[in-house]
């Protein structure tokens, strides 16, 4: 026993203190190259980084492509988003021409609420007879990042150019060129005043590709008439206007004719030609034109 006694006094320490040492278990620590099985937490907020981008279209403002016509205007718009897809508001964009000639102002425009910044260019004019690339550039820099994007559209140069009248054909014309414009009155008694007869006529300027040209001035007069008829073009009244077409290359104006009252139960008629010119984008020595016209009738019924 005494032995006994000697060797559980020499163990007992070393039984402490591997306890001792197993002991620290009890915080519930693991191994930190192990893996734990947790949610980890994604970092957010002002420690999240986002990337932006920036992308640009252009089209002409009277129809579709990137095909336009020499003073033409196009319409540039860039769309800024973040990373996270969301649109980018009150950011600053700037266009400018990398190549080719475009007419830019104001060079800076703000993106919307719904990220997109609009600016609205004029095609210049080739210094050649051929077609020529404009490189459009868009830039912004958000939180001291720089994102840029490019657009081509292209300028064509006509060879011709056409002045279209837009008037509708009438069933009644005989060659379907001109339409007849009637009034009608309710048994008019002679004498009478003479009776005014307006006419509102649209005509639009295109190259051979179909596309408008704008901003151009046109000269509108009277070519001929036929009938004691006097006739007029806008306010004040004249014999010629010029009218400059729009962005769409279109233009309008009135043509009036004055015509006598005719007897109860009969009418009178006066044929009216009107010619348009302005001047060739491709030799500005010479014009291009056309002719357009109207019949206008008034009627003076019968009593009934």
């Amino acid at each position: 026993m005494r032995y006994l006694y000697k060797v559980a006094l020499i163990l007992l320490p070393v039984v402490v203190l591997a306890l001792g040492g197993c002991g620290g278990s009890s915080s519930g620590s693991t191994d930190p190259f192990t893996p734990g099985g947790g949610n980890p937490t994604i970092p957010s907020g002002a420690g999240t980084v986002l990337s932006y981008n920036l992308t640009l279209g252009v089209t002409p403002a009277s129809g579709t492509g990137t095909t336009v016509g020499a003073n033409s205007i196009v319409i540039a718009t860039a769309t800024l988003i973040d990373s996270a897809g969301k649109p980018v508001a009150n950011q600053p964009v700037k266009f400018e021409s990398v190549d080719g000639p475009v007419t830019i102002d104001p060079a800076i425009t703000y993106t919307d609420s719904n990220g997109k910044a609009i600016n609205f260019l004029r095609a210049g004019t080739p210094t050649t007879s051929s077609a020529v690339d404009v490189i459009l550039k868009a830039s912004s820099t958000v939180q001291t990042q720089l994102v840029t994007s490019v657009a081509i559209f292209k300028i064509v140069v006509s060879e011709t150019n056409v002045i279209k009248f837009m008037t509708t054909k009438d069933p009644t014309d005989p060659d379907g060129t001109l339409n007849t414009v009637k009034a009608t009155l309710k048994a008019i008694a002679l004498p009478a005043p003479p009776e005014t007869i307006l006419q509102l006529v649209p005509f639009q300027i295109l190259d051979n590709n179909g596309v408008p040209r704008t901003r151009v001035p046109v000269t509108v007069s009277i070519y001929s008439r036929i009938g004691n008829c006097p006739v007029f073009i806008d306010s004040p009244e004249s014999t010629s206007q010029t009218v400059t077409t729009d962005d769409t290359g279109r233009g309008i104006f009135n043509a009036g004719v004055t015509l006598d009252v005719p007897q109860m139960g009969s009418e009178n008629s006066c044929s009216v030609i009107y010619k348009a010119e302005a001047p060739d984008i491709n030799n500005p020595a010479t014009t291009i034109f056309s002719y357009g016209g109207f019949i206008a009738t008034l009627v003076n019924e019968q009593p009934i």
